[in-house]
């Protein structure tokens, strides 16, 4: 032991009022009860915290901007020059130039540009005057506030906090397994711990194909103590996902080409909604610009802990533009809003640099395994489902570690959100991949064959025996909606690959309607209160675009409404408002075999 005479407790016991060892360089009391020690020396926490009886203690005056409430407003990332800025960033991602500095400059790239975006879009918001197009009357709107008090899972205040403070209840629950006055969330201001209250009951749920208490995705909670990035991302996709369970009391109404942007007007007439909507485009800010700072000293083979935050935090930037419905930026020549649909893509594009690594060291990083293998197959699932109805050539990128991927995928595929076989996974990616590299001629009988062959695959994949195979693991007993969500997603493959591939009708007449049936019946047997039937929105808009059966088409929207009923996420809309076009492209030339796929991938939505 070095000469140093250790004179206070370390962190954690004087916070817990125990005696510490005063062991060096951490106490031991600590290392056996499993936490991170805190050490001896300075630490640097959030302002707006609270005390030990859970009540707001003031922040220093010095660190309170004029005009600042207690509510929820992030502190950007301090500049680089030696402040308590570069602690945080370091403590966020450490390590030093693990990266290419080329894949460095792409990552900021990236999320320089989003950083502009959210920036503009919140400044918008917060400025501009509302105009409702379409919606129904003010007394037909039940506030957030409202639902709170009926709805146990809905977490918007009850009423309207003039200084826009979102008061959100914070039940007294575990917080992966910590309770909220647990010392490492005490430095959260109340809105913030309500914001990952809501993540740990509600969002999380939404992650797995059944929730328990062992969901991995709990076991990021804690680490945001010490990764003010991943706090601030999980604040932001809690909520957008908490401002998502607004609800107007008259349901959305089917006729409409857009209900998303329907309900986003609704949303943003209410107080409530509109301040949580602010707050969950703040942190996203905040977190992009953490991520900005912190690439620059990532080194993945030395930071066990950061790479697994850096590729988590790139993860939920994708699950934040899958529950925002709104997905606009503010033009800056002319101040009008303009759609973007695509921010998705690049934030796979910056997580397919972190995943190809992480993918080839399957040993290392024992200690986060279990969640690190949940987020890199929730990664390679967005990459594959992404790359089918976008013309990108993302397919062909992670194809380069694809066997690599399918190990991590066979090792989660238990409680994967999506309960689709990597087998099919795998498919999916090879003729995304073979559609990239054309387009093809009738002529080209090779392309044709090699799309057969990828037909003839997924047909002699044995479910049956995959189940069987599940069947044997412990507490695996959903084996009838494991078998019917598998077989959707086979047919909606070979559907798939027939549009994709149109080639391949040269050597193999396929009957379109046989998979349509095929698919709407296996789906019918998973029925809204089974956990799985929010895994099927994929096969459910493949066989819905395909259709030219009104009462398919019917069936296939009101399935769509239940998913969102279930599962709020925005992609819901996306894929309604894609079936419409689809459908108009089918109805305007009702004679010809339209292709679909080909005009719906000129819109680039991610369908999960």
């Amino acid at each position: 032991m070095p000469n140093i005479r250790i004179t206070k407790p370390c962190h954690n016991c004087r916070r817990r009022r125990l005696r510490c060892d005063r062991s060096w360089p951490t106490c031991n009391k600590c290392t056996l009860s499993g936490q991170e020690c805190l050490g001896y020396g300075k630490v640097f926490v959030w302002t707006q915290a609270i005390d030990s009886q859970g009540n707001p203690r003031p922040s220093p005056a010095s660190g309170r901007r004029p005009g600042e409430t207690g509510a929820f407003q992030p502190q950007a990332p301090p500049d680089s020059g030696g402040t308590r800025g570069d602690v945080a960033v370091g403590w966020a991602l450490a390590g030093t130039g693990g990266l290419d500095p080329d894949q460095i400059h792409d990552v900021q790239v990236i999320y320089a540009e989003h950083a502009h975006d959210e920036r503009v879009f919140r400044g918008h918001h917060q400025q501009q005057p509302l105009t409702l197009r379409g919606a129904m009357p003010g007394k037909d709107i039940v506030s957030p506030g409202e639902m709170a008090a009926t709805d146990k899972d809905v977490c918007i205040a009850n009423t309207p906090n003039p200084d826009h403070q979102v008061d959100m209840p914070i039940r007294a629950g575990l917080l992966g397994g910590r309770s909220l006055t647990d010392p490492l969330f005490q430095d959260l201001d109340r809105t913030s711990r309500a914001y990952i209250t809501h993540f740990n009951d509600r969002v999380c749920r939404d992650l797995v194909a059944r929730d328990s208490d062992s969901n991995p995705f709990r076991e990021l909670i804690p680490l945001t103590n010490r990764h003010p990035l991943l706090l601030q991302v999980l604040i932001a996709t809690s909520a957008i996902h908490c401002c998502n369970l607004f609800r107007p009391t008259n349901s959305i109404p089917t006729s409409l080409t857009n209900p998303g942007d329907y309900l986003a007007q609704l949303r943003l007439r209410d107080d409530s909604s509109r301040q949580i909507l602010i707050d969950a485009l703040t942190a996203k800010e905040k977190a992009i610009a953490y991520l900005r700072q912190a690439m620059g000293s990532l080194n993945l083979a030395r930071s066990e802990v950061g790479s697994v935050v850096a590729l988590a935090a790139m993860h939920f930037f994708v699950k934040f533009d899958l529950i925002d419905f709104e997905p606009r930026v503010v033009d800056e020549k002319d101040g009008e809003e303009v759609e973007k649909i695509q921010g998705w893509r690049s934030h796979l594009e910056a997580a397919s640099i972190v995943l190809e690594l992480l993918a080839l060291d399957p040993t290392r990083h024992a200690s986060t395994r279990i969640l690190r293998d949940c987020v890199i197959a929730d990664c390679f699932i967005y990459h594959i489902l992404g790359s089918t109805l976008a013309e990108t050539a993302m397919a062909s990128r992670i194809a380069r570690c694809g066997s690599e991927l399918l190990e991590v995928m066979k090792r989660v595929e238990v409680n994967s959100y999506l309960s689709c076989p990597p087998e099919i996974l795998k498919i999916i990616l090879s003729a995304s991949q073979l559609s990239c590299q054309g387009p093809y001629t009738d002529f080209d009988l090779a392309a044709a064959e090699q799309a057969r062959a990828l037909i003839d695959e997924a047909c002699a994949f044995d479910i049956i025996a995959w189940a069987d195979q599940l069947r044997q693991l412990p507490n695996v007993t959903d084996i009838k909606s494991r078998f019917h969500v598998a077989s959707a997603h086979r047919s909606a493959v070979c559907l798939y690959i027939i549009r994709a591939l149109p080639v391949v009708r040269v050597v193999y007449p396929v009957d379109a309607n046989i998979l349509v049936n095929d698919i709407l019946y296996h789906l019918g047997q998973i029925h809204d209160e089974d956990p799985y039937f929010k895994a099927t929105s994929w096969p459910t808009f493949i066989a819905g675009a395909e259709t030219r059966d009104v009462g398919h088409r019917e069936s296939t929207l009101k399935r769509m409404f239940a998913i969102w009923q279930i599962c709020p996420w925005g992609y819901i809309f996306a894929a309604i408002r894609m079936l419409k076009h689809a459908w108009q492209i089918q109805d305007t030339n009702p004679e010809s075999n339209v292709n679909w796929l080909q005009e719906l991938k000129k819109d680039g939505y991610l369908i999960v």
